[in-house]
């Protein structure tokens, strides 16, 4: 057995593809289209993350899934290419263990953390 996916439910498809793509630089590796419902399947870096796009996708809270965290090289650099996005909702950056980490919501309300190694502590 091996792992397969993350499945996320989308609101709007072109707006959380321009998020996958542009910010979190995820690439498109399948886009099928239904007649009830839109499928894309992104390399998220070595994990495949599937958005799906269905009529009945309403907004919603927060689910089992509490957040889905990106290693990243440059944390103050990933947090200005945030706000030039527009979200300005992120958290203060907190340094835990070696790493500092930011969190901030999504397109489809679904929570990210970005983490960056820190050598001094």
């Amino acid at each position: 057995m091996k792992f397969g996916h993350i499945g996320i439910k989308v609101t709007d498809m072109a707006l959380s593809l321009k998020f996958y793509t542009e910010v979190l630089e995820c690439k498109i590796l399948k886009d099928y289209q239904y007649p009830d419902s839109h499928l894309v399947f992104l390399d998220a870096h070595g994990t495949v993350i599937e958005l799906i796009g269905k009529p009945e996708n309403e907004e919603r809270s927060v689910g089992p899934v509490e957040h889905i965290a990106f290693k990243v090289d440059n944390l103050e650099e990933k947090i200005e290419a945030l706000k030039a996005y527009g979200i300005h909702d992120i958290s203060e950056p907190k340094i835990v263990g070696k790493g500092k980490i930011v969190f901030f919501n999504g397109p489809n309300n679904e929570r990210f953390e970005f983490v960056a190694k820190i050598t001094e502590v």
